[in-house]
């Protein structure tokens, strides 16, 4: 009772004083001072657009408020400022754990900022420094090659690249083969799974266009005002521009494209790609399934009526026990762009991540048993517990195939 009087208080007291409050205070696990501000004016703002006259909203926002400032003066990791749409996170997070877990992960992004900031500053301090040493001459008429002197080249900047990449994906809107990525998924994802596929975007983007043929990319079935578009945004801030090289469709492709040429790319069917097509429209669904781990790919095709392919990868490829065959869709693009070139499969897999393979797996076990000896048989029983988990599961999946299929095209 006496700890719910004391919150109380502490409420009331934030409502009522309209200060502006700055402290700086040096936590020893931190090892510098940690410098946080509180602006009432900003609150009161962010607690009526968010809340909009709703009491129990409003009073359970300020209660949130109140937790983050005592992780403040309390050491604990959290940012410094936090704008309207984290705010509107945090209200969707149930428990104490998910909302410190987001409070560190904003802590961290800001102090990677800061400390890139204050690494700018001592290049910049540094140069600075260099540009005021005076360099001595031979001769009085002598000429000075070098960085902040004379040159025989043109230096190019890194706008000049930047279009020059953009004019590339322009040539390959009006030429090139269209590829189109899936963006109907994010109602099978949680709010962290949207976050890294708009990461995985931001990548096909920037590696496509910088390809010697570039894809013609359609993202297709996109929800504008979901958190992976709003994330997008934020990786790309000049993504809704005319100019911008990319097509960004809230339509289907079935209503963009032929059906008949259309193929969908799952790794749950049995259909394997072995030549590229250049005249097909390839789908990637752009889903990442670290919880939903359900065939929602093949589903779709099936369900469009579209033929469905996957990448040979077990023909070409020997994968280390538990590895996951699903890539993302930054590692998707670079293999068929490399294939359309190249053709050869040896090649364009070479962006599938090493860590998935066999061979890594045995460079890390040797290295381990160089490092330690009598970890030697510790491995071996661990490879013998693995083969035999694998020769039982084989049995059972050879009993369960005379039933059914595990994989049934026709039953799903």
């Amino acid at each position: 009772m006496q700890c719910i009087k004391s919150l109380i208080s502490n409420i009331r007291q934030y409502q009522v004083s309209p200060i502006l409050y700055k402290r700086v205070i040096s936590v020893a696990k931190w090892k510098t001072p940690i410098r946080f501000y509180t602006v009432q004016d900003d609150d009161s703002e962010i607690i009526n657009d968010l809340c909009k006259g709703d009491a129990d909203l409003e009073k359970r926002l300020k209660i949130l408020m109140l937790e983050v400032e005592v992780m403040r003066q309390d050491g604990r990791p959290a940012p410094s400022i936090l704008r309207k749409h984290h705010w509107e996170h945090i209200l969707t997070l149930a428990s104490r754990n998910q909302r410190s877990s987001y409070l560190v992960y904003l802590w961290k992004t800001q102090m990677a900022k800061e400390n890139e900031k204050a690494k700018k500053e001592a290049r910049r301090k540094e140069m600075a420094l260099k540009s005021e040493q005076v360099v001595e001459k031979e001769f009085p008429d002598d000429l000075i090659y070098g960085i902040q002197h004379q040159t025989l080249f043109l230096r190019i900047r890194d706008q000049s690249i930047n279009q020059f990449d953009n004019y590339r994906a322009l040539q390959a809107m009006m030429w090139g083969q269209p590829i189109v990525i899936d963006c109907s998924y994010e109602q099978n994802m949680v709010w962290r799974e949207a976050v890294n596929a708009a990461k995985q975007m931001t990548f096909v983007f920037g590696e496509n266009r910088i390809h010697k043929e570039p894809f013609n990319i359609h993202m297709c079935n996109v929800d504008l005002e979901g958190h992976f578009m709003k994330q997008l945004r934020k990786n790309i801030p000049s993504l809704e521009e005319p100019w911008f090289p990319l097509n960004i469709h809230t339509k289907s492709y079935l209503d963009i494209f032929p059906k008949q040429k259309l193929v969908y790319l799952t790794p749950h069917c049995r259909e394997e790609l072995t030549t590229f097509d250049h005249d097909t429209i390839y789908i990637i669904g752009c889903m990442v399934d670290k919880i939903n781990t359900e065939p929602l790919s093949l589903a779709r095709a099936k369900r469009d009526g579209l033929k469905m392919a996957k990448l040979p990868l077990d023909r070409y490829m020997e994968w280390a026990p538990g590895a996951n065959k699903s890539l993302n869709i930054n590692h998707m693009v670079p293999i068929l762009s490399d294939l359309k070139v190249s053709g050869d499969w040896d090649h364009a897999l070479r962006h599938v991540p090493r860590r998935k393979l066999m061979e890594t797996k045995i460079m890390a076990m040797q290295k381990k048993i160089r490092s330690n000896p009598l970890a030697k048989e510790e491995i071996f029983k661990n490879f013998n517990m693995i083969k035999d988990n694998r020769i039982q599961s084989f049995r059972k999946k050879r009993v369960k195939s005379k039933q059914s299929l595990l994989y049934d095209d026709d039953s799903i």
